[in-house]
């Protein structure tokens, strides 16, 4: 009861002062819509699988950054590290990689600033599935969505069969 007490009185604050009111209608508007979801899970598919440095230039923001420890085991990156600090590293990284196709399995969530995603990636030597997931931090700074940062995981020993490596099994 307390708290719907607490509640009411913070609604009525609100109406009561016009600043307060206007602050929460903009916070809302500043939220990622589901048509703005799907245009950053589509921008994102291009950037790895059909990379252009001019939809890097226009739609990371400044201070992106990428994480994935699936990446880090493969470039010799210690684990937890960032994997691409700053935008130019990923621009620099991802002009150099060869396209792959990445499918879109689902967009799971859907916050203010955030998407959450699963993916595969079929291709190479072994031509298996990998699985992924994908958390994509948006940010409306620029006066249009950007991607500010990507959280990756992947299974990476598919990946690494893929792309014609092996490994052996001690058990």
């Amino acid at each position: 009861m307390r708290f719907a007490l607490a509640v009411t009185a913070f609604a009525g604050t609100a109406l009561a002062y016009p600043g307060l009111s206007s602050i929460f209608a903009q916070r809302a508007t500043d939220c990622l819509t589901e048509a703005d979801a799907k245009d950053i899970v589509d921008l994102y598919v291009r950037l790895i699988a059909n990379y252009k440095d001019e939809d890097c230039e226009k739609y990371c923001a400044d201070d992106f950054v990428d994480r994935s420890d699936s990446i880090n085991t493969f470039i010799f990156r210690p684990l937890g590290e960032p994997t691409f600090a700053t935008k130019k590293i990923f621009m620099e990284a991802q002009g150099t990689n060869p396209p792959f196709p990445v499918i879109v399995d689902g967009v799971d969530a859907v916050a203010c600033e955030s998407v959450g995603l699963r993916w595969h990636a079929t291709f190479g030597a072994a031509n298996l599935p990998s699985r992924g997931i994908t958390l994509i931090g948006a940010t409306k700074k620029a006066g249009f969505w950007q991607i500010k940062s990507l959280d990756v995981e992947f299974n990476s020993l598919i990946w690494l069969l893929n792309m014609g490596g092996n490994y052996t099994w001690e058990g």
